[in-house]
């Protein structure tokens, strides 16, 4: 679309500007968890981010320099920060555990979904043959309709349920008795420091923050190179921007219907296996395929095998449903979304940086280092499902131990108490 010649971009400049989206969210991410704890607005907060962040996208069209663009993306990483950690807090508060991996996947197969919208739109945007480079006009629209759906989600979308507008307080009192059993806790503006000192010496959340940087290695390269990658394949840069848009909707497919499988067999872990194995698979696939003639059928191929590479994406969004379902304790929750989204920055960067423009148009090193890091994912998964499956059985003996009584008196001190998943005997790790 001419982003990279009307800018002058040259050596790596393409992947610094990749990158300093990802400096934006790390700096801003602790601050932005620790007003998402202290304040009572969640859905007004959330809603303001958006909007800010779609002005600045809209932004971006009047750009004329590498600088201009640099400042703009680290303010997007900035207004992004708080997204996704705010979104899954607001889904623990109205969702059972075997509804959360779902509800997550409502919001993060929009990733997904995006992508097909903006193929589509920049494809009609390569068409025009005004003076106002089809770049500018595809930036513009996008960041506008942002500003219009963070208007919506200021407007509408409640802070917690018992804020919500429109019900009663029967209806408010309904909605946290159907998540009790879950024995997660509610919303507490107060932070606790035994919660977050339990957060960071929990293997589980450091295995959580592993698996979110190994993840997001291949994040970080394939969301900023994908087109240029697509393209070495032998397509137009015009037909790179349509090709794109199945391996869109296949990924957005899959990661719904692995998430339904998740809830429903209440299995976060193993299941993340039907996100990695494919993309390993397309990865490989890639890599052998790479210096073959490209004839039509070969093309056809490797567009396939890109396809496939790209369900990786979907095991995020089961690590956020491991995080919604399996913390509990709003400090501790909060925490753990804040180290989760740290992580998911730092991998980004790292993943930036693998696809060094010496090493065009291939990119075999990169495509080499994403591999290592999907292969390393799969046996860190079964490990992590093991280590839930024993503490299941270490708290079921504690409550073995107890007399009847006891265990139903205590049952009921916990479901309100805000208390923190491994303090609560009752409280069962989906695996």
């Amino acid at each position: 679309m001419g982003f990279k010649e009307d800018l002058n971009l040259v050596g790596n400049d393409f992947s610094f500007l990749g990158m300093f989206f990802y400096v934006g969210f790390l700096a801003a991410e602790l601050p932005t968890q620790w007003l998402a704890q202290r304040i009572s607005f969640l859905g007004k907060y959330l809603g303001i981010n958006v909007t800010l962040w779609g002005v600045v996208l809209a932004c971006h069209a009047a750009c004329n320099s590498y600088a201009q663009v640099a400042v703009l993306r680290t303010l997007l990483g900035i207004f992004e920060a708080c997204v996704a950690p705010i979104l899954v807090l607001i889904i623990c508060m109205w969702y059972k555990k075997q509804e959360q991996g779902k509800r997550v996947a409502c919001f993060y197969v929009m990733n997904s979904f995006t992508s097909v919208a903006a193929g589509l739109i920049a494809y009609g945007a390569s068409f025009t043959k005004s003076s106002f480079a089809s770049w500018r006009i595809f930036l513009l629209c996008m960041g506008l309709v942002t500003v219009v759906c963070g208007v919506l989600v200021f407007l509408y979308l409640p802070d917690s349920p018992t804020k919500a507008k429109g019900f009663t307080d029967e209806e408010k009192l309904a909605v946290l008795l159907r998540i009790k059993d879950d024995q997660s806790g509610t919303q507490n503006n107060k932070l606790k420091g035994y919660q977050m000192l339990e957060a960071v010496s929990d293997p589980k959340v450091w295995l959580v923050v592993l698996s979110v940087m190994l993840i997001s290695i291949p994040n970080g390269a394939l969301s900023i190179f994908s087109s240029l990658i697509v393209n070495s394949f032998g397509f137009s840069a015009q037909e790179t921007l349509i090709v794109g848009v199945p391996g869109g909707l296949l990924s957005g497919f899959w990661l719904l219907a692995v998430q339904y499988y998740s809830d429903k067999t209440q299995n976060r872990t193993l299941m993340n296996l039907c996100y990695l194995l494919p993309a390993i698979l397309g990865l490989a696939l890639m890599v052998g395929l790479e210096n073959r003639e490209k004839t039509t059928a070969m093309k056809t191929g490797l567009l396939i095998s890109n396809y496939l590479s790209q369900t990786f994406g979907g095991t995020l969004a089961l690590i956020l449903s491991w995080n919604a379902s399996n913390v509990a304790g709003h400090s501790k929750k909060v925490l753990v979304n804040a180290l989760t989204f740290i992580a998911f920055p730092l991998g980004n960067i790292i993943g930036t940086q693998t696809f060094q423009a010496k090493d065009a148009p291939m990119y075999m090193p990169g495509k080499a280092a994403i591999l290592g890091c999907l292969s390393l994912q799969c046996f860190i998964t079964v490990g992590w499902y093991f280590l839930n499956q024993f503490y299941n059985n270490k708290k079921q003996r504690v409550l073995d131990e107890m007399d009847p009584e006891q265990r139903e008196t205590m049952r009921r001190q916990m479901e309100f108490s805000d208390e923190t998943d491994m303090r609560n005997p009752f409280f069962r790790y989906t695996k």
